[in-house]
Protein backbone atom coordinates (compact mmCIF):
# COMPACT_ATOMS: atom_id res chain seq x y z
CA UNK A 1 0.00 0.00 0.00
CA UNK A 2 1.43 3.41 -0.94
CA UNK A 3 1.79 5.91 1.89
CA UNK A 4 1.40 8.71 -0.64
CA UNK A 5 -1.93 7.22 -1.76
CA UNK A 6 -3.10 7.20 1.83
CA UNK A 7 -2.09 10.81 2.27
CA UNK A 8 -3.97 11.88 -0.85
CA UNK A 9 -7.11 10.08 0.29
CA UNK A 10 -6.91 11.51 3.78
CA UNK A 11 -6.28 15.01 2.48
CA UNK A 12 -9.80 15.04 1.05
CA UNK A 13 -11.21 14.55 4.55
CA UNK A 14 -9.54 17.38 6.43
CA UNK A 15 -12.69 19.48 6.84
CA UNK A 16 -14.50 17.12 9.22
CA UNK A 17 -14.69 17.59 12.99
CA UNK A 18 -13.77 15.08 15.68
CA UNK A 19 -15.66 12.97 18.15
CA UNK A 20 -14.66 9.42 18.95
CA UNK A 21 -17.57 8.59 21.20
CA UNK A 22 -18.93 5.78 19.02
CA UNK A 23 -17.03 2.78 17.68
CA UNK A 24 -18.50 0.08 15.42
CA UNK A 25 -17.97 -3.65 15.75
CA UNK A 26 -14.20 -4.04 15.19
CA UNK A 27 -12.86 -5.55 11.97
CA UNK A 28 -10.07 -7.92 13.01
CA UNK A 29 -9.11 -9.12 9.53
CA UNK A 30 -5.42 -9.05 8.66
CA UNK A 31 -6.09 -6.66 5.79
CA UNK A 32 -7.78 -4.17 8.12
CA UNK A 33 -5.37 -4.42 11.04
CA UNK A 34 -2.39 -4.05 8.71
CA UNK A 35 -3.88 -0.90 7.20
CA UNK A 36 -4.74 0.58 10.59
CA UNK A 37 -1.21 -0.11 11.81
CA UNK A 38 0.28 1.70 8.83
CA UNK A 39 -1.99 4.72 9.34
CA UNK A 40 -1.09 4.83 13.04
CA UNK A 41 2.62 4.68 12.23
CA UNK A 42 2.23 7.49 9.72
CA UNK A 43 0.44 9.60 12.31
CA UNK A 44 3.34 9.13 14.74
CA UNK A 45 5.90 9.82 12.03
CA UNK A 46 4.30 13.09 11.00
CA UNK A 47 2.80 14.04 14.34
CA UNK A 48 5.67 16.00 15.91
CA UNK A 49 8.08 18.63 14.68
CA UNK A 50 11.09 16.61 15.87
CA UNK A 51 10.17 13.60 13.77
CA UNK A 52 9.33 15.85 10.81
CA UNK A 53 12.76 17.47 11.07
CA UNK A 54 14.39 14.04 11.00
CA UNK A 55 12.46 13.04 7.88
CA UNK A 56 13.28 16.33 6.15
CA UNK A 57 16.98 15.96 6.96
CA UNK A 58 16.98 12.42 5.59
CA UNK A 59 15.28 13.48 2.37
CA UNK A 60 17.61 16.43 1.86
CA UNK A 61 20.57 14.16 2.37
CA UNK A 62 19.19 12.02 -0.47
CA UNK A 63 18.94 15.17 -2.60
CA UNK A 64 22.59 15.91 -1.85
CA UNK A 65 23.73 12.43 -2.83
CA UNK A 66 21.59 12.30 -5.95
CA UNK A 67 22.36 15.72 -7.39
CA UNK A 68 25.98 16.02 -6.23
CA UNK A 69 27.54 19.19 -7.60
CA UNK A 70 24.42 20.37 -9.47
CA UNK A 71 23.62 23.26 -7.11
CA UNK A 72 20.44 24.37 -8.91
CA UNK A 73 19.04 20.84 -9.02
CA UNK A 74 19.85 20.38 -5.33
CA UNK A 75 18.04 23.62 -4.49
CA UNK A 76 15.01 22.48 -6.48
CA UNK A 77 15.10 19.08 -4.79
CA UNK A 78 15.37 20.69 -1.34
CA UNK A 79 12.42 22.97 -2.16
CA UNK A 80 10.32 19.99 -3.22
CA UNK A 81 11.19 18.31 0.08
CA UNK A 82 10.13 21.43 2.03
CA UNK A 83 6.80 21.55 0.18
CA UNK A 84 6.20 17.83 0.63
CA UNK A 85 7.04 18.06 4.33
CA UNK A 86 4.25 20.58 4.85
CA UNK A 87 1.56 18.24 3.52
CA UNK A 88 1.51 15.32 6.00
CA UNK A 89 1.49 17.51 9.15
CA UNK A 90 -1.43 19.50 7.76
CA UNK A 91 -3.24 16.28 6.94
CA UNK A 92 -2.81 14.90 10.42
CA UNK A 93 -3.56 18.28 11.97
CA UNK A 94 -6.78 18.17 9.97
CA UNK A 95 -7.37 14.57 10.99
CA UNK A 96 -7.38 15.66 14.64
CA UNK A 97 -10.59 17.49 13.77
CA UNK A 98 -12.10 14.48 11.99
CA UNK A 99 -15.29 12.89 13.17
CA UNK A 100 -13.75 9.57 12.21
CA UNK A 101 -11.91 6.93 14.14
CA UNK A 102 -8.78 7.97 12.22
CA UNK A 103 -7.17 4.63 11.32
CA UNK A 104 -10.46 2.82 10.78
CA UNK A 105 -12.12 5.64 8.84
CA UNK A 106 -9.17 5.98 6.48
CA UNK A 107 -8.88 2.24 5.94
CA UNK A 108 -12.63 1.86 5.41
CA UNK A 109 -12.45 4.56 2.75
CA UNK A 110 -9.70 2.55 1.07
CA UNK A 111 -11.91 -0.56 1.37
CA UNK A 112 -9.39 -2.28 3.58
CA UNK A 113 -11.70 -2.38 6.62
CA UNK A 114 -15.38 -3.13 7.16
CA UNK A 115 -17.66 -0.94 9.27
CA UNK A 116 -20.47 -3.22 10.42
CA UNK A 117 -23.75 -1.63 11.39
CA UNK A 118 -24.32 -3.90 14.36
CA UNK A 119 -23.65 -7.30 15.85
CA UNK A 120 -24.48 -10.51 14.01
CA UNK A 121 -26.97 -11.47 16.70
CA UNK A 122 -28.29 -7.97 17.38
CA UNK A 123 -32.05 -7.44 17.06
CA UNK A 124 -33.31 -4.96 14.45
CA UNK A 125 -32.29 -1.41 15.27
CA UNK A 126 -32.40 2.17 13.91
CA UNK A 127 -36.18 1.94 13.44
CA UNK A 128 -37.81 5.02 11.94
CA UNK A 129 -41.19 5.85 10.40
CA UNK A 130 -42.06 7.95 7.36
CA UNK A 131 -45.25 9.25 5.81
CA UNK A 132 -46.63 8.56 2.38
CA UNK A 133 -47.26 11.65 0.28
CA UNK A 134 -50.99 11.89 0.96
CA UNK A 135 -52.33 8.45 1.89
CA UNK A 136 -52.76 8.44 5.66
CA UNK A 137 -53.77 4.77 5.64
CA UNK A 138 -50.12 3.89 4.94
CA UNK A 139 -46.98 4.29 7.04
CA UNK A 140 -43.43 3.50 5.94
CA UNK A 141 -40.91 1.96 8.32
CA UNK A 142 -37.18 1.41 7.94
CA UNK A 143 -34.68 -0.51 10.08
CA UNK A 144 -31.22 -2.05 9.93
CA UNK A 145 -29.72 -5.47 10.64
CA UNK A 146 -26.38 -7.00 9.80
CA UNK A 147 -27.66 -10.14 8.09
CA UNK A 148 -29.65 -10.28 4.84
CA UNK A 149 -32.81 -11.96 6.11
CA UNK A 150 -36.55 -11.45 6.16
CA UNK A 151 -38.17 -8.03 6.14
CA UNK A 152 -41.36 -8.41 8.16
CA UNK A 153 -43.58 -6.03 10.10
CA UNK A 154 -46.25 -7.26 12.48
CA UNK A 155 -48.77 -4.63 13.59
CA UNK A 156 -52.13 -4.36 15.29
CA UNK A 157 -54.28 -2.55 17.85
CA UNK A 158 -52.43 -3.75 20.95
CA UNK A 159 -48.97 -5.14 21.77
CA UNK A 160 -50.58 -8.53 22.32
CA UNK A 161 -52.58 -8.51 19.09
CA UNK A 162 -50.20 -7.79 16.20
CA UNK A 163 -52.65 -9.39 13.80
CA UNK A 164 -51.48 -7.86 10.51
CA UNK A 165 -48.28 -8.79 8.72
CA UNK A 166 -46.51 -7.16 5.80
CA UNK A 167 -43.21 -7.92 4.11
CA UNK A 168 -40.92 -5.44 2.46
CA UNK A 169 -37.61 -5.06 0.64
CA UNK A 170 -33.92 -5.05 1.52
CA UNK A 171 -31.27 -2.81 0.05
CA UNK A 172 -27.82 -1.63 1.07
CA UNK A 173 -24.76 0.32 -0.01
CA UNK A 174 -21.06 -0.41 0.41
CA UNK A 175 -19.33 2.97 0.37
CA UNK A 176 -16.75 3.61 3.10
CA UNK A 177 -16.78 -0.05 4.05
CA UNK A 178 -20.27 -0.05 5.54
CA UNK A 179 -21.87 -3.48 5.99
CA UNK A 180 -25.56 -3.78 6.81
CA UNK A 181 -29.01 -4.60 5.50
CA UNK A 182 -31.53 -1.76 5.23
CA UNK A 183 -35.10 -2.99 5.48
CA UNK A 184 -38.10 -1.01 4.22
CA UNK A 185 -41.77 -1.90 4.45
CA UNK A 186 -45.16 -0.20 4.33
CA UNK A 187 -47.94 -0.79 6.83
CA UNK A 188 -51.26 -0.43 4.98
CA UNK A 189 -54.97 -0.41 5.74
CA UNK A 190 -54.51 1.87 8.74
CA UNK A 191 -57.63 3.46 10.18
CA UNK A 192 -57.60 7.17 11.04
CA UNK A 193 -57.17 8.43 14.61
CA UNK A 194 -55.98 5.01 15.77
CA UNK A 195 -53.00 3.90 17.79
CA UNK A 196 -51.14 0.99 16.22
CA UNK A 197 -48.47 -1.16 17.82
CA UNK A 198 -45.79 -2.83 15.71
CA UNK A 199 -42.49 -4.66 15.66
CA UNK A 200 -40.05 -5.37 12.86
CA UNK A 201 -37.79 -8.32 12.22
CA UNK A 202 -37.58 -11.93 11.09
CA UNK A 203 -40.04 -14.64 12.17
CA UNK A 204 -37.81 -17.47 10.97
CA UNK A 205 -34.89 -16.20 13.03
CA UNK A 206 -37.23 -15.08 15.81
CA UNK A 207 -35.33 -11.81 15.84
CA UNK A 208 -37.54 -8.82 16.59
CA UNK A 209 -37.31 -5.22 17.65
CA UNK A 210 -39.15 -4.05 20.71
CA UNK A 211 -42.82 -3.19 20.17
CA UNK A 212 -43.33 0.46 19.26
CA UNK A 213 -46.54 2.39 18.67
CA UNK A 214 -47.73 5.37 16.65
CA UNK A 215 -51.03 7.17 16.14
CA UNK A 216 -52.46 7.75 12.68
CA UNK A 217 -53.69 11.09 11.44
CA UNK A 218 -56.90 12.27 13.10
CA UNK A 219 -58.99 14.40 10.70
CA UNK A 220 -61.07 15.63 13.61
CA UNK A 221 -58.05 16.87 15.55
CA UNK A 222 -57.98 20.69 15.33
CA UNK A 223 -54.19 21.03 15.32
CA UNK A 224 -51.14 19.28 13.89
CA UNK A 225 -47.73 19.80 15.48
CA UNK A 226 -44.38 19.48 13.71
CA UNK A 227 -41.00 19.46 15.44
CA UNK A 228 -38.53 21.34 13.24
CA UNK A 229 -34.81 20.52 13.22
CA UNK A 230 -31.70 20.97 11.12
CA UNK A 231 -27.98 20.54 11.68
CA UNK A 232 -28.34 17.96 14.46
CA UNK A 233 -25.58 15.45 15.08
CA UNK A 234 -25.10 12.03 16.61
CA UNK A 235 -22.88 13.34 19.42
CA UNK A 236 -23.56 14.90 22.82
CA UNK A 237 -24.22 18.37 21.37
CA UNK A 238 -27.73 17.24 20.44
CA UNK A 239 -28.48 15.55 23.78
CA UNK A 240 -30.74 18.30 25.13
CA UNK A 241 -32.69 18.63 21.89
CA UNK A 242 -33.26 14.88 21.64
CA UNK A 243 -34.28 14.72 25.31
CA UNK A 244 -36.87 17.47 24.86
CA UNK A 245 -38.33 15.80 21.76
CA UNK A 246 -38.57 12.46 23.53
CA UNK A 247 -40.58 14.14 26.29
CA UNK A 248 -42.93 15.67 23.71
CA UNK A 249 -43.37 12.34 21.95
CA UNK A 250 -44.03 10.63 25.30
CA UNK A 251 -46.73 13.21 25.96
CA UNK A 252 -48.30 12.79 22.51
CA UNK A 253 -47.53 16.40 21.56
CA UNK A 254 -45.72 15.85 18.24
CA UNK A 255 -47.29 14.50 15.06
CA UNK A 256 -44.30 14.68 12.69
CA UNK A 257 -40.61 15.62 12.80
CA UNK A 258 -39.14 17.71 9.95
CA UNK A 259 -35.33 17.59 9.74
CA UNK A 260 -33.96 19.90 7.04
CA UNK A 261 -30.52 18.52 6.35
CA UNK A 262 -27.19 17.92 8.07
CA UNK A 263 -28.50 14.74 9.60
CA UNK A 264 -26.07 13.03 12.00
CA UNK A 265 -22.82 14.71 10.85
CA UNK A 266 -21.49 11.31 9.87
CA UNK A 267 -19.50 12.93 7.05
CA UNK A 268 -18.66 9.69 5.33
CA UNK A 269 -17.86 7.75 8.51
CA UNK A 270 -20.78 5.35 8.38
CA UNK A 271 -20.64 4.25 12.03
CA UNK A 272 -21.93 7.67 12.99
CA UNK A 273 -25.04 7.19 10.87
CA UNK A 274 -25.72 4.06 12.93
CA UNK A 275 -25.15 5.98 16.16
CA UNK A 276 -27.50 8.75 15.08
CA UNK A 277 -30.38 6.49 14.08
CA UNK A 278 -30.15 4.61 17.36
CA UNK A 279 -30.10 7.91 19.24
CA UNK A 280 -33.28 9.20 17.59
CA UNK A 281 -35.09 5.84 17.59
CA UNK A 282 -37.18 6.75 20.68
CA UNK A 283 -38.56 9.62 18.57
CA UNK A 284 -38.52 8.34 15.00
CA UNK A 285 -39.96 4.90 15.78
CA UNK A 286 -43.09 6.59 17.17
CA UNK A 287 -43.68 9.61 14.92
CA UNK A 288 -42.82 10.01 11.22
CA UNK A 289 -39.39 11.54 10.61
CA UNK A 290 -39.37 13.54 7.35
CA UNK A 291 -36.06 14.76 5.94
CA UNK A 292 -34.27 16.68 3.25
CA UNK A 293 -30.56 16.40 2.43
CA UNK A 294 -27.89 18.79 3.66
CA UNK A 295 -24.33 19.39 2.56
CA UNK A 296 -22.96 17.00 5.20
CA UNK A 297 -24.81 14.20 3.41
CA UNK A 298 -23.08 14.73 0.04
CA UNK A 299 -20.47 11.98 0.60
CA UNK A 300 -20.45 9.31 -2.11
CA UNK A 301 -23.23 11.16 -3.94
CA UNK A 302 -25.59 11.03 -0.94
CA UNK A 303 -25.38 7.21 -0.79
CA UNK A 304 -26.20 6.92 2.92
CA UNK A 305 -29.04 9.45 2.71
CA UNK A 306 -30.63 7.91 -0.37
CA UNK A 307 -30.47 4.37 0.97
CA UNK A 308 -31.28 4.87 4.64
CA UNK A 309 -34.34 7.11 4.23
CA UNK A 310 -37.72 6.16 2.79
CA UNK A 311 -39.55 9.29 1.71
CA UNK A 312 -42.65 9.65 -0.51
CA UNK A 313 -42.25 8.40 -4.12
CA UNK A 314 -39.22 6.40 -3.03
CA UNK A 315 -39.28 2.66 -3.59
CA UNK A 316 -43.05 2.33 -3.54
CA UNK A 317 -43.97 4.66 -0.68
CA UNK A 318 -46.85 6.53 -2.28
CA UNK A 319 -46.15 10.10 -3.31
CA UNK A 320 -44.55 12.26 -5.95
CA UNK A 321 -40.97 13.40 -6.25
CA UNK A 322 -37.48 12.51 -7.43
CA UNK A 323 -37.78 8.80 -6.55
CA UNK A 324 -34.65 8.81 -4.39
CA UNK A 325 -35.84 10.97 -1.45
CA UNK A 326 -33.94 14.05 -2.64
CA UNK A 327 -37.13 16.05 -3.23
CA UNK A 328 -40.83 15.27 -2.90
CA UNK A 329 -44.15 16.69 -1.77
CA UNK A 330 -46.36 15.67 1.14
CA UNK A 331 -49.55 16.91 2.72
CA UNK A 332 -50.58 16.53 6.33
CA UNK A 333 -53.86 18.00 7.55
CA UNK A 334 -54.34 21.41 6.02
CA UNK A 335 -50.64 22.02 5.26
CA UNK A 336 -48.81 21.26 2.02
CA UNK A 337 -45.07 20.65 2.38
CA UNK A 338 -42.54 20.82 -0.40
CA UNK A 339 -39.37 18.95 0.62
CA UNK A 340 -36.65 20.39 -1.60
CA UNK A 341 -33.00 19.67 -2.31
CA UNK A 342 -30.62 22.63 -2.11
CA UNK A 343 -27.46 20.49 -2.54
CA UNK A 344 -25.20 19.07 -5.23
CA UNK A 345 -22.83 16.12 -5.14
CA UNK A 346 -19.89 18.53 -4.98
CA UNK A 347 -21.15 20.46 -1.92
CA UNK A 348 -22.50 23.54 -3.67
CA UNK A 349 -25.97 25.17 -3.51
CA UNK A 350 -28.43 24.54 -6.31
CA UNK A 351 -32.15 24.12 -6.96
CA UNK A 352 -32.12 22.08 -10.17
CA UNK A 353 -34.51 23.29 -12.88
CA UNK A 354 -36.33 19.96 -12.94
CA UNK A 355 -36.98 20.25 -9.23
CA UNK A 356 -38.27 23.82 -9.50
CA UNK A 357 -40.60 22.73 -12.32
CA UNK A 358 -41.85 19.94 -10.08
CA UNK A 359 -42.47 22.43 -7.27
CA UNK A 360 -44.42 24.77 -9.53
CA UNK A 361 -46.54 21.99 -11.02
CA UNK A 362 -47.34 20.51 -7.62
CA UNK A 363 -48.12 23.72 -5.79
CA UNK A 364 -50.54 24.77 -8.54
CA UNK A 365 -52.63 21.68 -7.69
CA UNK A 366 -53.04 22.73 -4.05
CA UNK A 367 -56.57 23.85 -3.20
CA UNK A 368 -55.82 26.70 -0.82
CA UNK A 369 -59.40 26.72 0.45
CA UNK A 370 -58.80 23.21 1.83
CA UNK A 371 -55.03 23.36 2.31
CA UNK A 372 -54.38 27.00 3.18
CA UNK A 373 -50.74 26.75 4.27
CA UNK A 374 -47.73 26.00 2.07
CA UNK A 375 -44.36 25.30 3.68
CA UNK A 376 -41.12 24.71 1.79
CA UNK A 377 -38.27 23.01 3.66
CA UNK A 378 -34.70 22.54 2.48
CA UNK A 379 -31.20 22.92 3.85
CA UNK A 380 -29.45 26.11 2.75
CA UNK A 381 -31.23 29.40 3.51
CA UNK A 382 -32.10 32.20 1.17
CA UNK A 383 -32.00 34.74 3.99
CA UNK A 384 -29.81 35.09 7.07
CA UNK A 385 -28.01 38.11 8.44
CA UNK A 386 -24.78 36.71 9.92
CA UNK A 387 -23.36 34.55 7.15
CA UNK A 388 -21.94 35.59 3.81
CA UNK A 389 -23.70 32.77 1.95
CA UNK A 390 -27.12 34.38 2.55
CA UNK A 391 -29.01 37.45 1.45
CA UNK A 392 -27.81 40.45 3.45
CA UNK A 393 -29.02 44.00 3.11
CA UNK A 394 -27.05 45.77 0.44
CA UNK A 395 -25.70 42.50 -0.97
CA UNK A 396 -26.69 40.65 -4.13
CA UNK A 397 -28.90 37.58 -3.69
CA UNK A 398 -27.31 34.19 -3.27
CA UNK A 399 -27.76 31.53 -5.94
CA UNK A 400 -30.78 29.90 -4.30
CA UNK A 401 -32.57 33.23 -3.99
CA UNK A 402 -31.90 33.97 -7.64
CA UNK A 403 -33.31 30.59 -8.61
CA UNK A 404 -36.34 30.31 -6.34
CA UNK A 405 -37.39 33.49 -4.56
CA UNK A 406 -39.67 34.71 -7.33
CA UNK A 407 -41.17 31.20 -7.58
CA UNK A 408 -41.81 31.03 -3.82
CA UNK A 409 -43.34 34.50 -3.85
CA UNK A 410 -45.63 33.77 -6.79
CA UNK A 411 -46.74 30.49 -5.18
CA UNK A 412 -47.62 32.39 -1.98
CA UNK A 413 -45.45 30.14 0.16
CA UNK A 414 -46.14 31.00 3.78
CA UNK A 415 -42.94 29.78 5.43
CA UNK A 416 -39.56 28.61 4.13
CA UNK A 417 -37.63 26.50 6.65
CA UNK A 418 -33.88 25.94 6.32
CA UNK A 419 -30.76 25.28 8.38
CA UNK A 420 -27.06 25.22 7.40
CA UNK A 421 -26.17 28.36 9.36
CA UNK A 422 -25.73 27.28 12.97
CA UNK A 423 -28.11 29.56 14.76
CA UNK A 424 -31.78 30.52 14.80
CA UNK A 425 -33.13 33.46 12.84
CA UNK A 426 -36.58 34.47 11.63
CA UNK A 427 -37.47 37.12 9.11
CA UNK A 428 -40.60 39.15 8.64
CA UNK A 429 -42.32 38.66 5.28
CA UNK A 430 -39.53 39.60 2.88
CA UNK A 431 -39.03 39.87 -0.85
CA UNK A 432 -35.90 40.83 -2.80
CA UNK A 433 -34.09 41.93 0.33
CA UNK A 434 -36.90 44.29 1.29
CA UNK A 435 -39.09 44.11 4.37
CA UNK A 436 -42.70 43.80 3.20
CA UNK A 437 -44.49 44.13 6.54
CA UNK A 438 -44.13 43.56 10.26
CA UNK A 439 -47.89 43.09 10.58
CA UNK A 440 -48.58 39.35 10.68
CA UNK A 441 -52.26 39.78 11.55
CA UNK A 442 -53.12 40.57 7.94
CA UNK A 443 -54.40 37.69 5.84
CA UNK A 444 -52.35 39.04 2.93
CA UNK A 445 -48.91 39.48 4.43
CA UNK A 446 -47.43 39.45 0.95
CA UNK A 447 -44.26 37.32 1.05
CA UNK A 448 -42.77 34.27 2.75
CA UNK A 449 -41.32 34.26 6.24
CA UNK A 450 -37.85 32.69 6.14
CA UNK A 451 -36.72 30.64 9.13
CA UNK A 452 -33.17 29.45 9.73
CA UNK A 453 -33.29 26.66 12.31
CA UNK A 454 -29.77 25.29 12.17
CA UNK A 455 -29.45 25.45 15.94
CA UNK A 456 -30.40 21.90 16.96
CA UNK A 457 -26.94 20.93 18.27
CA UNK A 458 -23.88 19.68 16.42
CA UNK A 459 -20.15 19.22 16.89
CA UNK A 460 -19.33 22.38 14.92
CA UNK A 461 -21.19 24.45 17.54
CA UNK A 462 -23.50 27.40 16.98
CA UNK A 463 -22.38 30.83 15.88
CA UNK A 464 -21.74 33.22 18.75
CA UNK A 465 -23.76 36.31 19.54
CA UNK A 466 -20.92 38.45 18.24
CA UNK A 467 -21.53 37.24 14.71
CA UNK A 468 -24.73 39.25 14.25
CA UNK A 469 -24.41 42.43 12.15
CA UNK A 470 -24.94 45.91 13.50
CA UNK A 471 -27.19 47.37 12.31
CA UNK A 472 -29.35 44.36 11.57
CA UNK A 473 -31.38 44.16 8.35
CA UNK A 474 -34.89 45.51 8.70
CA UNK A 475 -36.29 42.12 7.69
CA UNK A 476 -34.59 40.26 10.55
CA UNK A 477 -37.27 39.78 13.20
CA UNK A 478 -35.46 37.64 15.80
CA UNK A 479 -32.30 35.62 16.25
CA UNK A 480 -30.58 33.45 18.83
CA UNK A 481 -27.36 31.46 19.19
CA UNK A 482 -28.88 28.98 21.65
CA UNK A 483 -29.23 25.30 20.82
CA UNK A 484 -32.92 24.66 20.31
CA UNK A 485 -35.78 23.29 18.27
CA UNK A 486 -38.89 24.67 16.63
CA UNK A 487 -42.54 23.70 16.90
CA UNK A 488 -44.85 24.49 14.01
CA UNK A 489 -48.49 24.16 15.09
CA UNK A 490 -51.18 24.46 12.44
CA UNK A 491 -54.76 24.98 13.58
CA UNK A 492 -57.73 24.26 11.37
CA UNK A 493 -60.59 26.63 10.82
CA UNK A 494 -63.57 26.41 13.13
CA UNK A 495 -66.89 28.14 13.47
CA UNK A 496 -65.20 30.88 15.49
CA UNK A 497 -61.71 31.08 13.97
CA UNK A 498 -59.73 30.98 10.72
CA UNK A 499 -56.86 28.60 9.86
CA UNK A 500 -53.82 29.63 11.89
CA UNK A 501 -50.13 28.76 11.86
CA UNK A 502 -48.21 29.16 15.11
CA UNK A 503 -44.42 29.00 15.35
CA UNK A 504 -42.26 28.83 18.50
CA UNK A 505 -38.53 28.38 18.93
CA UNK A 506 -37.47 26.75 22.21
CA UNK A 507 -34.09 26.61 23.92
CA UNK A 508 -33.27 22.94 24.44
CA UNK A 509 -31.41 23.27 27.74
CA UNK A 510 -34.42 24.55 29.72
CA UNK A 511 -37.28 24.45 27.18
CA UNK A 512 -37.82 28.20 27.40
CA UNK A 513 -39.73 29.70 24.47
CA UNK A 514 -37.48 32.36 22.90
CA UNK A 515 -39.42 33.46 19.82
CA UNK A 516 -42.92 33.02 18.42
CA UNK A 517 -45.23 34.31 15.75
CA UNK A 518 -48.69 33.54 14.38
CA UNK A 519 -50.10 33.70 10.84
CA UNK A 520 -53.79 33.62 10.06
CA UNK A 521 -55.51 32.97 6.75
Amino acid sequence: MSSLLLLVVLLSCICIAFSASYKPVPDTSEKCTSCEKEIAEMEIKWGSQDSIDVVVAQLKEKCKKKEGKHILKREICDKVVDIFAEIPPKIFEGMKSLAWDIPLGACATLKKCKVECCGADSPPEQVHLSLAGEDRSAMGVTWVTLAQNETTVQYGLSPEALSSTVTGNINTYTQAGWIGSIHKAIMTGLAPATRYHYRVGSPNLNSWSEVFSFKTFDPAQPTQTYAVLADMSYDDQSDNTVAQLIKLVDAGKIDVVVHSGDISYADGYEAHWDAFFNKIQPIAARVPYMVTAGNHEFWYNFAAYKNRFFMPSDNGLQGRGSGDSMYYSWTYGNTYFSAMNSETAVDTPDFHKKQLSFFQEEVEKVDRSQTPFVVAHFHRPLYCSNDGSCYRSGSPPNKLAKQAEDIFNKAQVDVCIAGHVHDYERTYPTYQDELITTDLTSKTYGAPIYIVQGASGNRENNKGEGSWPNPEPAWSAWHSSDIGYGLLVVESASATSVPTLHWTFYRSSDNEALDAFTLSK
